[in-house]
């Protein structure tokens, strides 16, 4: 009888487990794909403002200081950005969940790309 009570408590103890790992993960994930759109949308903020000011200014070359940014938020400060013979840049290292959103919320974008083993590979 002992042996079947130990039985039982234990199944219950690795069904509840089981569980707890479960939403554990999806909690994780969750959490993941916040910050990836946190990240996605400063992204593409940085990069719409640098365009409307390039456009006016036309400056080719350089960075364009935060200050003339002049945007609603301060942006992670691992998100860098460089204007190179008209070509505007705007990078930061990888985060998980970052290029698949970035991908949904520039509908698609061509113009994304990602950097490994010194080369720049774009995902289209």
């Amino acid at each position: 009888m002992g042996w079947l009570v130990m039985a039982v408590g234990l199944t219950i103890l690795i069904i509840t487990g089981s569980y707890q790992n479960q939403k554990m993960s999806e909690t994780t994930n969750a959490q993941q794909y916040a910050s990836a759109s946190v990240w996605a949308s400063q992204i593409l903020m940085i990069a719409n403002r640098i365009n409307d000011i390039r456009y006016v200014s036309g400056q080719q070359d350089g960075v364009i200081s935060s200050d003339k940014l002049a945007l609603p938020v301060t942006p992670d400060s691992r998100i860098k950005h460089q204007l190179q013979q008209g070509r505007l840049w705007v990078w930061m290292p990888e985060q998980p969940g970052l290029v698949e959103t970035l991908r949904s919320k520039s509908r698609g974008s061509a113009l994304i790309g990602i950097f490994q083993n010194g080369q720049l590979t774009w995902l289209s």
